[in-house]
């Protein structure tokens, strides 16, 4: 028999039921599972991975992803393998799971059987941790091990519940990953911090970057935040080339959100708009000053406008087709203040013209 090791990538559609396991009746758990082989993808080193689909006979469905390579040891050759009476088990410290199936053309389908840890489940109750079924599958699937629980126990987290210790595991949050963010000076950080920092790439590595580049002692949100937005050493550097004082994060992160890049920046420079703060700048992409907007309106005669008054003009939708319709209606010596009250007031205007 093939044994695979292999990781889960997908969230159980299972629910944490009080009833618990008692050591002498570790249940069994059976049911079906499918998968694609042509249905996979890269990750960022460039493995390939596929999806197994896993269906209980209470009818509750789960998934899980796998390498493609586990697969390749089990006699996968091909996206149309065809192949029966195949073997294969997922082996972790919380219990195993046997499949076996046959595949046609690279659709796999067949049955499994999850047998829990007897072991496992006794030791997690000795340390007061009463593990419904669904609990050991799930443990077992995502591989919370004992040996993970110590090390996170090590790092000061000692009663965290098995929720918070399958997201952990899911999102990469390891004894490793705490303790250098202590390193870094981010001591105690929750649970919820620490996997959000994860998703969003706000790691300890991150941190170091940002205080090379002057930014010190920055929360967790901040540090979310700037990873959410794009906010980079590099575009730091680019803000800070262009001579822009950049005050704080919410600035980089206002300018990042609104695409203030350093290309919008010297395009307004080079039509005359040289003393433009961040604000300015945020204001005039927020309603649509574009360079293309303000090249049209200097060959109609408009080439003195001020940023306060662009921006009445896109508000109030005095655009260069506007300002055309305008002049053939025969009013040729418009002012910009005229056209935006004409705009704002129509009749009204005229009538007091």
């Amino acid at each position: 028999m093939k044994t695979l090791a292999f990781a889960a990538a997908l969230t159980l559609g299972l629910s944490s039921a009080p009833a618990s396991l008692s050591i002498v009746q570790a249940a069994s758990i059976t049911g079906t599972w499918r998968l694609r082989t042509h249905d996979n993808w890269s990750r960022r080193d460039g493995e390939r991975w596929v999806s197994i689909q896993m269906r209980r006979e209470d009818g509750r469905s789960f998934g899980m992803s796998l390498p493609l390579t586990d697969l390749e040891s089990a006699g996968l050759r091909g996206d149309a393998w065809t192949a029966s009476g195949v073997r294969f088990s997922l082996r972790r410290d919380a219990g195993t799971i046997e499949f076996k199936g046959d595949f046609d053309a690279g659709h796999g389908t067949g049955d499994f059987t999850f047998a829990p840890n007897a072991e496992f489940v006794r030791e997690m109750q000795g340390r007061g941790r009463t593990l419904s079924a669904d609990d050991v599958l799930r443990v077992a699937i995502h591989d919370v091990s004992r040996s993970f629980i110590q090390s996170i126990e090590a790092q000061g987290y000692r009663d965290l519940d098995i929720d918070e210790l399958v997201k952990m595991r899911i999102h990469g949050v390891d004894a490793e990953y705490i303790a250098a963010f202590r390193k870094a000076g981010y001591d105690k950080l929750s649970t919820e911090d620490l996997i959000k920092t994860r998703i969003h790439g706000a790691t300890p590595a991150f941190v170091q970057e940002m205080r090379a580049a002057g930014f010190d002692k920055l929360s967790i949100e901040d540090l979310v935040k700037m990873r959410i937005h794009g906010v980079s050493p590099s575009f730091i550097r680019e803000v800070r080339d262009l001579g822009l004082k950049a005050a704080d994060v919410e600035d980089l992160v206002k300018m990042r959100i609104h695409g203030v890049s350093a290309e919008f920046v010297k395009e307004m420079r080079d039509l005359g708009y040289k003393d433009l703060d961040i604000d300015d700048l945020v204001r005039m992409r927020i309603h649509g000053v574009t360079p293309q907007f303000i090249r049209e309106l200097k060959e109609l005669g408009f080439g003195d406008v001020r940023e306060e008054r662009l921006v009445q003009f896109r508000i109030h939708g005095v655009t260069p087709s506007f300002i055309r319709e305008v002049r053939a209606a025969g009013f040729k010596d418009m002012t910009a203040e005229d056209l935006v009250e004409m705009s704002i007031h129509g009749r009204r205007w005229l009538e007091k013209r």
